[in-house]
């Protein structure tokens, strides 16, 4: 690579993690006032596969971080479809959707033929969680060079009170500065043909100071800039990865990482007002 996306950090930046993080409460309810106000929470969310930096499996754990969260839409990574025994072949997406009552859309980026005739496909890649209906979903597969990991770019268009917003949700690659920018550019070029307000969000493999952020935040606020409190570390307690884009000039009213082992990555959640 010409250019580390990991490196770019900074010794300086490895900080303590306790710095902007929240505590999960041990239990929550939906803010009916948050959402009479107008304030959407989105949630981005690397879950690998639904275990820990132990790879210990546990679902349960993770939705109920989700639960105490309270999103009104969260985006998740790394999200296993009956495709390995690591999840106990279980569609995750689909099994959150069913303990938090929500609904779901899913975007395969691997998709393998089963181990068996007549199993499911075995699928691996991204998806969204919505207290609201999803009224229409996509997945495009973004550039990909030999060799490398299959990505791609959810979309969900969500009916809120009414309200047409659409959200955008990728893990990008991390072994090409070239093969990353085209996935960028072809993000951005995709959501710029929505007609409804776009939120983008994910896991860019990606740090704030990488040249090719721009391609992003030349377009969109980043909202942990914008009033995030500390560096943001989301991933592994080391870099700034995860991200969640809003229009720019939104009305961000708070942003937070939530302190939790559930997963190798920190849920990044923000109160926004409806574009």
């Amino acid at each position: 690579m010409s250019i580390s996306r990991r490196g770019l950090l900074g010794a300086s930046a490895v900080a303590a993690a306790g710095v902007g993080l929240a505590a999960v409460p041990a239990a929550a309810t939906v803010d009916k006032r948050r959402i009479k106000r107008g304030v959407l929470r989105v949630a981005s969310f690397n879950i690998h596969y639904g275990a820990g930096p132990d790879n210990v499996f546990d679902l349960e754990h993770t939705a109920e971080i989700i639960e105490a969260i309270d999103p009104d839409v969260v985006g998740l990574q790394e999200v296993d479809k009956h495709f390995r025994v690591r999840s106990n072949w279980l569609d995750t997406a689909s099994e959150l959707a069913k303990m938090l009552g929500m609904h779901q859309t899913y975007g395969p980026n691997i998709d393998l033929d089963p181990l068996e005739a007549g199993q499911p496909r075995r699928q691996y890649g991204t998806a969204f969680l919505s207290r609201w209906p999803i009224l229409e979903s996509r997945n495009t597969r973004l550039p990909q060079y030999s060799g490398s990991e299959p990505r791609g770019l959810l979309e969900a268009v969500v009916n809120i009170q009414g309200k047409r917003v659409r959200l955008g949700n990728s893990h990008m690659q991390h072994t090409s500065d070239a093969e990353w920018q085209e996935q960028a550019d072809a993000i951005v070029n995709l959501l710029g043909q929505s007609a409804e307000p776009v939120i983008f969000l994910g896991d860019t493999n990606a740090v704030p100071a990488f040249p090719g952020m721009t391609t992003f935040t030349d377009r969109y606020d980043d909202v942990w800039a914008r009033i995030g409190v500390g560096e943001g570390l989301s991933a592994a307690n080391t870099w700034r990865f995860d991200y969640i884009f809003v229009p720019k000039g939104s009305d961000v009213r708070s942003a937070w990482l939530v302190s939790t082992d559930v997963s190798d990555h920190l849920p990044l959640v923000t109160d926004v007002l409806l574009p």
